[in-house]
């Protein structure tokens, strides 16, 4: 049997009595190759394997998907956003002393709805070109909906779904708004904020009854925000009263406008008060629902689907729907057969799912630290 020829200290062949034996590898030895496709590939078993290449090939395909969206948007005026123009157009009216609110369909562009205070917040952006601050406010929802997501390869599947590619689009702040929801969940600082997006949108305002009752650490953190919201609107009225009134005006035409546009649903198409009124309602009964059995995810989707004008986009809020799912599919998977890892194998590696344990250590508190941190 052939045997490796020992190597002295000296790096001359030797009898092997002396210095430590061991082989030199070969530059051209195929085992590189292999050690550095291991380390990129996961080989752990087949199944991961296959899941990782089914995973990357269905994120380089939505990124090229991504990316040419893009470009062929970017070919119209650079892609002018819907809604930040509304914003925009309310900073130079302010700036040049201009009508702030007027009569407007709901498919009027350029209307301002907001409370005047963030007019005047904004007022800034009334000196910068458009088109940076679109891109500048994209790149912000960009980053709320990767919080929203938990990582980049969701963000990228979220993004391929259409409301939230609309949303991006449209340059709104329902992203912003959700990811401020689901930090507040997390972190009670964020509960200082809720009150401002109450006052863009309402539906936030449903979180703080929610948070009140469920979590009674953040009542003060409610307080203070809303006092701090509150203590702004006034000043914003001291500094210019007329645009209250009018902003108070818009109610008038607003309760009985018209609700049906493009991608804006309504129960009563024709009357914007009542349609308005109606999902107040279901949201309100969602929202006792959720206070009674501490249902974190209805009390969600109460407050950021409920807006006076509800537009299919909206429905970007909920692109963590897989993260929700995650428990009904590990539950599944508990038998660690060979179809649940084959089959899960490919959604561990786009982070819809933790990855499993071991074979061998399911149960051991280990594997469920590993699973909880995941």
């Amino acid at each position: 049997m052939e045997t490796a020829t020992p190597i002295a200290s000296s790096g001359r062949p030797d009898s092997g009595e002396s210095g430590v034996e061991r082989r030199l590898p070969r530059r051209d030895s195929p085992g590189r190759g292999r050690d550095f496709l291991q380390g990129i590939v996961p080989t752990r078993s087949r199944a991961d394997t296959a899941g990782w290449l089914i995973a990357w090939f269905v994120l380089v395909a939505i990124a090229v998907q991504i990316a040419a969206t893009v470009l062929d948007n970017l070919t119209y005026d650079w892609w002018q956003a819907y809604d930040t123009y509304a914003y925009e157009l309310a900073a130079q009216h302010l700036l040049h002393g201009q009508a702030l609110y007027g009569p407007a369909l709901i498919y009027t562009m350029g209307a301002w709805k907001y409370p005047p205070v963030f007019a005047q917040l904004i007022l800034p952006i009334a000196f910068l070109p458009d088109r940076p601050v679109d891109w500048v406010w994209r790149i912000l929802s960009v980053v709320c909906l990767r919080y929203m997501c938990g990582s980049w390869k969701l963000t990228v599947l979220a993004i391929l779904q259409w409301p939230v590619m609309d949303e991006l689009g449209f340059g709104n702040v329902t992203l912003a708004l959700g990811a401020v929801a689901l930090w507040s969940f997390r972190d009670k600082r964020a509960i200082y904020l809720l009150p401002w997006f109450a006052g863009l949108k309402f539906g936030p305002a449903l979180l703080l009854p929610y948070f009140w009752v469920t979590r009674p650490e953040t009542r003060r953190p409610i307080v203070a925000g809303c006092a701090v919201f509150a203590a702004a609107c006034l000043a914003s009225f001291v500094v210019a009263p007329n645009l209250w009134w009018d902003y108070l005006g818009t109610f008038g035409w607003e309760v009985s406008s018209q609700m049906q546009s493009g991608l804006v649903r309504a129960i009563v198409p024709e009357h914007g008060g009542i349609d308005f009124a109606i999902r107040l309602a279901i949201a309100l009964v969602a929202l006792v629902v959720a206070i009674r059995w501490r249902l974190d995810w209805l009390a969600f989707i109460a407050a950021t689907c409920t807006m006076p004008i509800f537009s299919l986009t909206r429905l970007a809020v909920l692109v963590a729907w897989p993260l929700w799912l995650r428990g009904v599919v590990d539950r599944w998977r508990q038998a660690d057969g060979p179809w649940q890892r084959w089959l899960s194998s490919p959604l561990v590696h786009l982070d819809m799912l933790p990855p499993l344990p071991e074979p061998g250590t399911r149960g051991t508190p280990e594997a469920a630290a590993r699973t909880a941190g995941a």
